[in-house]
């Protein structure tokens, strides 16, 4: 069974269409955690931007400054080390009003317990669709590993992401590497560090101040309901990066 699913993933990757993810509507560093076989979750991300690095629109993107870019997401397990997500992105802004950008799925598979590694370890793969004027390709495909290692109330978490488009624009693989770092205040709290960037193409990266470098600060807990929120607040650090976001999720699992 194993083999076979994996076999599926692999032809998933291969013959969807691919392209890139627009940037900025889903602040997330991707875990080892999946929802068992037939449980669900829904996740709803909202990002505003007070100040943004891009003022007006352009034919690959958005403005981003003075924004609201959301994101609902409904996830299933599959198996106990896969799951599948799909999920529709919105965006919205003053003078703009509420408009739809697109869709994605997902699937993440995880190594199993029974592996004993000496870290977690996985692999997301991402299909993503975008209206035109949302991002520079209509189609986007990106994968993901996924590496993570928890001592004591610490936990470390690395996806070094490629992503790339097909349609008329660029077709080269670009390094997208995120980060988390975690120290846990209870069972149902968290505060941390996470970052975010694009480097540019992986056949050689984009002059510095091309390049997204974004750093949040964030906390997570539990609310009474049984949703686990969470808050950051990011800074950019180069030119091309939104100068300040404020990130919240609100994630309910069934």
């Amino acid at each position: 069974m194993f083999t076979r699913t994996t076999i599926a993933i692999s032809a998933f990757s291969l013959l969807a269409a691919s392209a890139q993810a627009q940037q900025g509507y889903e602040f997330e560093v991707y875990g080892t955690g999946v929802p068992a076989r037939g449980a669900g979750e829904i996740e709803l991300q909202t990002n505003f931007v007070p100040s943004g690095a891009q003022r007006a629109d352009d034919p690959e993107g958005r403005a981003t400054h003075r924004s609201v870019r959301s994101s609902l997401e409904l996830s299933t397990g599959l198996a106990g080390w896969l799951s599948a997500s799909f999920y529709t992105v919105a965006y919205a802004r003053n003078g703009a009003g509420v408009q739809y950008v697109g869709n994605r799925a997902r699937l993440t598979a995880v190594a199993p317990n029974r592996w004993h590694l000496p870290f977690d370890a996985g692999l997301s793969q991402e299909v993503g669709y975008a209206r035109s004027g949302f991002a520079e390709n209509r189609w986007g495909y990106e994968i993901t590993p996924i590496l993570g290692k928890e001592i004591g109330n610490v936990s470390l978490l690395l996806n070094p992401a490629f992503e790339r488009g097909l349609g008329t624009g660029e077709q080269e693989w670009e390094f997208e590497p995120r980060a988390a770092l975690r120290y846990g205040l209870g069972d149902d709290e968290a505060v941390g560090l996470e970052y975010y960037s694009l480097l540019g193409p992986v056949t050689g990266f984009d002059a510095r101040s091309h390049q997204l470098h974004q750093l949040f600060a964030t906390g997570t807990t539990e609310l009474p309901s049984g949703v686990e929120a969470s808050l950051g607040i990011g800074r950019g650090l180069t030119r091309n990066s939104d100068r300040w976001v404020v990130a919240t999720r609100l994630e309910l699992k069934f």
